[in-house]
């Protein structure tokens, strides 16, 4: 008899529970969808090469286009990393017509070793963006010897380090204005084949790049300056970059087990990596820096891989402009900053609604400021305010667009 109650008591509470849950889980609300027009202002919808689905849900707080290309379909999250792919887009295409229809190959196995100086450089002589920016030949076997003890599985070959193939593909995306590591497969095939022919001739095509909106750089680092970032990944190897990044992270007591995670996930470029440690260096000697590397080393997919990019060039941009960070502290189990405004989370992010995840970033929290890149449902809003957060949208106006702190013009 005794057992009987027991066992429904315990039957009782079990419902109850679950009565609980799900009456707090019916609090929360569905991630809506919206029309393109509505998710992007002041980016056409169609150009000669794509076009953007008038649909766009979101998943996870960021919309999600579905975009047609001339080379397929994709599926992109993200509107920050949206405007990337279409700046990758007109690229991609400017790329195919180096020896297209109007090219013919000259010269075949010519090679001059000059640096490529310019755009044009590019586009009349690709076989002399052969030439190896490094400076005399210590450096090269140099540049080998990181090769073959770097970790990173973006690494160049150890022949296209040492024959100048992965130095020409570099130089061509630092002139066309993209990243040398681009997760585009269309443009890092295009750049790929362009910098393997130019080993073998010259072409006289005349492509012009006024479709460029300025250089891509990084206002980052020490300096700030725009440049900086950008020509390490011109004239670096992703060995190389392993190399000095990781000398940086030790010397900001990165644990070696967790630099090596943070390396050897493919989900992280070597641009997301190289921006990533220069920003925390920038950040100067703060605590809980390894918070965030470990954070990053977690990524799951090249979508955050690009998050915790943008997140930390975001970082640094509030350190300067807003309040200076003091360290990263984890919250709800992600890293948050400890600032002289109090606990403050910035997240590159499109939407957010009030959803169990929302819920569990700022659960059992005092309470602080949430600095989106995007806007906040009113309920979000309003559930966060309750729980002593405040929202604070449209963040990029204050810190910077990405395309922006990216450098482009």
């Amino acid at each position: 008899m005794q057992r009987s109650w027991l066992v429904s008591v315990s039957a009782a509470l079990i419902t109850l529970a679950a009565f609980a849950v799900s009456s707090y889980a019916a609090q929360y609300e569905g991630a809506p969808t919206f029309s393109a027009a509505q998710a992007l202002q002041g980016v056409p919808l169609r150009g000669a090469d794509y076009s953007i689905g008038s649909s766009v849900p979101v998943e996870n707080f960021q919309y999600v286009f579905n975009v047609n290309t001339k080379w397929g379909p994709f599926r992109v999250k993200g509107s920050d990393l949206l405007r990337v792919r279409l700046r990758e887009i007109g690229a991609t295409a400017k790329v195919e017509e180096v020896n297209g229809a109007e090219t013919a190959v000259e010269s075949a196995g010519k090679t001059a070793l000059r640096p490529l100086n310019t755009a044009k450089d590019l586009v009349t002589a690709p076989g002399q963006t052969i030439g190896d920016t490094f400076r005399g030949v210590g450096h090269i076997f140099g540049s080998a010897d990181a090769t073959m003890n770097a970790t990173d599985p973006h690494g160049d070959s150890m022949i296209a380090t040492v024959t100048g193939g992965a130095s020409a593909r570099r130089k061509q995306a630092f002139n066309l204005g993209v990243d040398p590591n681009t997760t585009f497969p269309p443009l890092a095939d295009q750049l790929k084949r362009v910098a393997t022919a130019s080993a073998f001739g010259e072409t006289s095509a005349n492509v012009g790049m006024s479709f460029v909106a300025g250089p891509a750089g990084f206002a980052i680092g020490a300096t700030g300056t725009a440049g900086q970032v950008r020509e390490m990944l011109r004239d670096q190897t992703p060995a190389d970059l392993e190399k000095e990044g990781r000398q940086l992270l030790a010397a900001m007591g990165v644990s070696q087990g967790t630099m090596d995670a943070f390396y050897a996930n493919p989900n992280l470029t070597p641009t997301d990596k190289i921006v990533i440690v220069k920003v925390m260096e920038s950040l100067g000697p703060v605590s809980g820096r390894e918070l965030y590397i470990a954070g990053a080393a977690n990524a799951s997919s090249v979508e955050m891989g690009f998050f915790y990019r943008h997140q930390a060039m975001l970082i640094q941009q509030y350190s300067k402009k807003v309040s200076a960070v003091r360290g990263f502290t984890r919250v709800g189990g992600a890293p948050m900053l400890s600032t002289a405004n109090g606990t403050v989370s910035i997240l590159p992010v499109d939407y957010l609604n009030w959803s169990a995840p929302l819920a569990g970033l700022v659960a059992g929290t005092n309470g602080g400021e949430l600095w989106i890149t995007g806007n906040a449902s009113p309920m979000a809003t309003s559930q966060l305010s309750a729980l002593g957060w405040k929202v604070v949208p449209k963040a990029g106006a204050r810190l910077g667009t990405y395309g922006q702190l990216a450098g482009w013009r």
